[in-house]
C-alpha cells in the first residue's frame, strides 16, 4: 500500500485512497468486556489542521461523551480533502480503529506522525500514550506529510455497527462542500492554532454543535475562545495554541466564583473559610476562588485610592496560579501596605502563560481600612 501511495506522488495522481486497517492494543481481561461505542457516543472535539515551516504534525481528537467506558473497535474514520489541494497525502483516506478503550469524557488523539510534544507517558500532565494513534505507522507518507487540507476538508465518523447497517454517520466535521461555504480559520505568523468544538450545555456530556458549521468551532488562539482542560498540552510545537488529549469543560480562561464587593455580602462559597483576624492591624486580606483555570500563570493585585483612578500592582511577586485545572482553587493575599482610615479599591489581574493580562470581571473591591486601635483587618 505504501508503494501505491509513493507511486501516486510520483505521477501526481491524487485519486481516492482507501485504507482499511486495525489498531491493535494489548487489552486486559477487564477491558475485554467494555462495550463498543454506540453511534452518538463519540464526537470530533478538536482539530489541528494548521501547518507551519516546521511541518509540525496535524491531529484529530475524538471525545467519548457517553458518560461510560467504551471501546472504539471497528469505528471508521474517513477524511476527504479539497480535490485541488495537491499538498495532502490523498484526496480521500479511510481507516478502521481497533481496540482503543476510553473512559468517560476522555479522548483519543489521531496524530499524523511522531513529533515534539508536551510529554507522553504516565506522569501527571502527560498525554496518555495508550490514547494516541500515530497514523504514519499505518498509512505511510513522507515526513511532514499533510493529512488535512488547510483549504477544505471533511471528517466523517462511522460507528462500528453502522458500517454493516445503514451507514449513517455518527459525526461529521469540516467545511468541504458546505453551503454556504465557510473558510477554515488560521492565525497569522508561523504559530498554529487548533479549532475546538462548541458543546450545548455541559461540555463534558452535552450535545456538540454542528461540526459542519462555522459557529460550531472556535479558534483556540482567539481571545475569548479559550477552554479549560486538566493540563496544558501540545503536540507539534511548543508555541501551538491547542489542548490535545483533554476535552474542554468551560469556555473561560479563568472562571471566578462571585467575588465579595462588601464585607456584609460574602458569597456562600466563602462561608466555609474563617478569616484570621489580627488585632491592632491595618492589613487588608483579599480572598478569591476560581472555579476553573486554563494556562493561568498567576495573578496580580492592583490598588487605587479612587474608583476611576490609576490602579497599580501592589504585590512584588506574581501570585502563582494553578496553571490549568477544572477544580476549585482558593487564594489569599494580604495587603500589608494599606494605611488606616483610607478607602481603597482593588482589582485582580490574571496573567496567562503567554503573558496576556486580563482584568477579571466582578473583581473591583472596596474596603475601608479600620484604624489600628479598632480591631483586625478588613476581610474582602
Amino acid at each position: 500500500m505504501k508503494g501505491l501511495i509513493a507511486q501516486g506522488f510520483v505521477f501526481g495522481i491524487f485519486a481516492t485512497l482507501i485504507l482499511a486497517f486495525g489498531i491493535q492494543d494489548v487489552v486486559g481481561a477487564e477491558e475485554d468486556t467494555v462495550p463498543v461505542a454506540a453511534r452518538f457516543n463519540i464526537a470530533i472535539s478538536e482539530i489541528m489542521y494548521a501547518t507551519n515551516t516546521n511541518k509540525s504534525p496535524q491531529w484529530i481528537e475524538l471525545h467519548n461523551r457517553s458518560g461510560k467506558k467504551v471501546s472504539l473497535e471497528g469505528w471508521e474514520v474517513t477524511i476527504k480533502n479539497h480535490p485541488e489541494d495537491k499538498s495532502v497525502l490523498a484526496t480521500t483516506v479511510t481507516f478502521i480503529l481497533g481496540a482503543k478503550v476510553l473512559d468517560r469524557n476522555q479522548v483519543l488523539l489521531l496524530v499524523t506522525e511522531q513529533g515534539p510534544n508536551s510529554g507522553v507517558g504516565a506522569a501527571k500532565g502527560d498525554l496518555r500514550s495508550d490514547r494516541i494513534v500515530i497514523l504514519k505507522d499505518l498509512i505511510g507518507g513522507t515526513p511532514g506529510y499533510r493529512l488535512l487540507s488547510q483549504t477544505a476538508f471533511r471528517i466523517t465518523l462511522m460507528a462500528a455497527a453502522e458500517r454493516t447497517r445503514r451507514r449513517r454517520p455518527s459525526d461529521i466535521a469540516g467545511n468541504l462542500d458546505e453551503i454556504p461555504e465557510w473558510k477554515l480559520p488560521l492565525i497569522e505568523g508561523n504559530q498554529r492554532s487548533s479549532i475546538i468544538r462548541a458543546y450545548d450545555g455541559n461540555n463534558a456530556t452535552g450535545n456538540p454543535y454542528d461540526g459542519t458549521a462555522a459557529n460550531g468551532w472556535a479558534l483556540t488562539a482567539k481571545k475569548g475562545a479559550q477552554y479549560v482542560v486538566q493540563h496544558p498540552t501540545y503536540y507539534g510545537y511548543r508555541s501551538d495554541h491547542g489542548m490535545p488529549g483533554y476535552r474542554a469543560s468551560t469556555p473561560l480562561p479563568v472562571k471566578l466564583s462571585n467575588l465579595p464587593v462588601k464585607l456584609s455580602n460574602l458569597p456562600v462559597k466563602l462561608s466555609k473559610f474563617r478569616p484570621e483576624r489580627k488585632k491592632s492591624s491595618s492589613e487588608v486580606i483579599i480572598r478569591w476562588i476560581t472555579e476553573s483555570e486554563m494556562n493561568n500563570a498567576g495573578f496580580n493585585i492592583k490598588r487605587s485610592a479612587t474608583r476611576d483612578g490609576e490602579f497599580k500592582i501592589i504585590n512584588r511577586v506574581m501570585i502563582p496560579g494553578a496553571g490549568t485545572t477544572d477544580k476549585r482553587q482558593s487564594y489569599t493575599y494580604t495587603d500589608k501596605t494599606a494605611n488606616p482610615n483610607v478607602v481603597y479599591y482593588y482589582q485582580i489581574e490574571c496573567v496567562s502563560v503567554d503573558g496576556t493580562r486580563q482584568t477579571l470581571r466582578m473583581n473591583r473591591l472596596k474596603g475601608f481600612v479600620v484604624p489600628k486601635n479598632r480591631g483586625g483587618p478588613l476581610i474582602l
